[in-house]
């Protein structure tokens, strides 16, 4: 017999109470900019809803009695889209800690990703029109195996992106 034949294998069981706790790491919040740039979005949908409204009331005899129902849902719609802005801005955060990165996100349906280095595979950023306008970006975080992002993190300024993308790049390297 050869010694790794001889080897025992073992599979211990870890104690719970020492594994690390991503819910105590203080995450750092979103830039601002990012709940305007909600804002607007929210607004443009708000209009075109508007103008659908406005559409049918003209071309439409029998919507017109639709209108006050149609009023209050698109108030309903239009406040709680403005609320759920300022959750999401509220309770989004990242963190980088020396072997992973998190991004926590949601308020309704909370998500927690966590990522460690040894399995980041690249590293990108990313800015649409918006973000070109109100001076921010997203980083994007790719595993092995996924056709998109495990973690896009928006809403922050180009220099904290790319600070974040050199320090990931570089952590990533350091565990090949």
């Amino acid at each position: 017999m050869d010694s790794l034949s001889k080897a025992i294998f073992e599979n211990k069981q870890l104690d719970i109470d020492s594994l690390p706790r991503y819910g105590e790491v203080k995450f750092s919040s979103l830039n601002p900019k990012y709940l305007v740039k909600l804002n607007i979005i929210t607004t443009a949908g708000a209009l075109i809803f508007l103008v659908g409204l406005g559409a049918g009331y003209v071309l439409v005899e029998n919507y017109r009695g639709l209108l006050p129902f149609l009023a209050i849902l698109f108030l309903l719609i239009f406040f709680g889209s403005y609320y759920r802005n300022f959750q999401l801005q509220k309770r989004n955060g990242y963190a980088i800690r020396e072997r992973d990165i998190i991004f926590k996100r949601g308020f309704i349906y909370k998500k927690t990703t966590v990522v460690p280095f040894n399995r980041v595979q690249h590293v990108s950023t990313g800015r649409d029109i918006l973000d070109k306008f109100l001076g921010i970006s997203t980083l994007r975080v790719f595993t092995a195996g996924g056709s998109g992002s495990d973690i896009g993190i928006p809403g922050l300024l180009p220099k904290i992106t790319s600070g974040l993308k050199e320090e990931i790049s570089k952590r990533t390297s350091s565990h090949d």
